[in-house]
């Protein structure tokens, strides 16, 4: 007997609580008109900062200007090494430029490899609709870990 008597207690709390939430809009506290905005005046604001945080706004900004470009992502549609690799190389960017000319490439050696990167992103998201296109030229192309430096960036007309 006692649990039914909390059931319905229960029952009709919650059904107290979901009416009392309801989307009404003379319950909704309105937000600032545009009639209200217009009799704002003008303020003055103050800002007290640490020194410090100047000379490390310096810092930054001499780091980031030497770094020439940003960090992001490329697609690999090329790797290979030995005799014919650079010549391949040079025709895998070729055939991607013929197909994607808008998008720039890039042949890149590192001993004993050449590779072939596409493209300049700043997310694997952005990265990855270029892919799906590619990789029906290009079986196997991949996205290129972050960390690269990207100097240009997209959008490309495709």
């Amino acid at each position: 007997m006692p649990g039914r008597i909390a059931l319905t207690l229960t029952l009709v709390f919650l059904s107290l609580v979901t009416k009392a939430q309801t989307n009404d809009p003379s319950t909704v506290n309105p937000r600032m008109q545009v009639s209200e905005l217009s009799s704002v005046q003008a303020g003055e604001v103050t800002i007290h900062q640490d020194n410090r945080l100047d000379v490390l706004l310096s810092r930054f900004e001499k780091v980031n200007r030497a770094n020439k470009g940003m960090w992001g992502y490329r697609i690999q549609i090329y790797f290979g090494s030995g005799r014919s690799a650079r010549e391949d190389a040079y025709k895998a960017k070729a055939n991607f430029l013929s197909e994607f000319s808008g998008v720039p490439a890039y042949v890149l050696y590192q001993t004993p490899f050449y590779k072939v990167r596409v493209g300049d992103f700043r997310t694997k998201r952005e990265a990855y609709i270029l892919y799906t296109q590619i990789r029906k030229h290009f079986r196997d192309a991949y996205i290129t870990p972050p960390g690269r430096q990207i100097t240009g960036i997209g959008p490309f007309s495709i």
